[in-house]
């Protein structure tokens, strides 16, 4: 599926073209990459209010300041560093980029990984995990498109 395909995809589908997509190399991780919400309409429409209460009010998306390190870019600034590394994926095996914030960071961003693929150059889908019971069994799908 095409990046704007996926706008209003079902969870199924995501799936299906997360499994589908590669790695992204490490080249392609540097800069800023604008973040969007995707998936069902209630998905949509409660991603940016459940990021917001979590402590990521005004999130815009992610900046790569190395392959292995990135920051999360909000409308006030860049807030909560992340790790990211090369790595199997808790959804289906296949090998992500695993962005973590690590053991000390905030609740609840400790116990989550973004694990991203590339849909091609310019456009990234990634699944967020939330490392907890219950919680770990549900993929919750954004989009990362390259800031012109």
């Amino acid at each position: 599926m095409q990046p704007n395909e996926l706008k209003t995809a079902s969870l199924c589908t995501l799936r299906q073209s997360f499994a589908t997509a590669s790695a992204p190399a490490p080249a392609l991780r540097t800069g800023f990459w604008r973040a969007r919400f995707i998936g069902p309409w209630w998905l949509r429409l409660g991603g940016r209010p459940s990021v917001a209460l979590s402590g990521l009010r005004g999130w815009q998306g992610k900046r790569f300041l190395t392959p292995d390190s990135a920051t999360n870019v909000l409308t006030r600034g860049d807030a909560l560093s992340m790790q990211c590394r090369e790595c199997p994926s808790s959804i289906d095996g296949g090998a992500v980029a695993a962005l973590t914030y690590g053991a000390r960071g905030p609740i609840p961003w400790r116990w989550v990984t973004d694990e991203l693929r590339a849909l091609d150059d310019r456009t990234l889908l990634g699944m967020t995990i939330i490392n907890l019971p219950l919680l770990r069994h549900f993929a919750f799908p954004f989009l990362l498109e390259r800031d012109a």
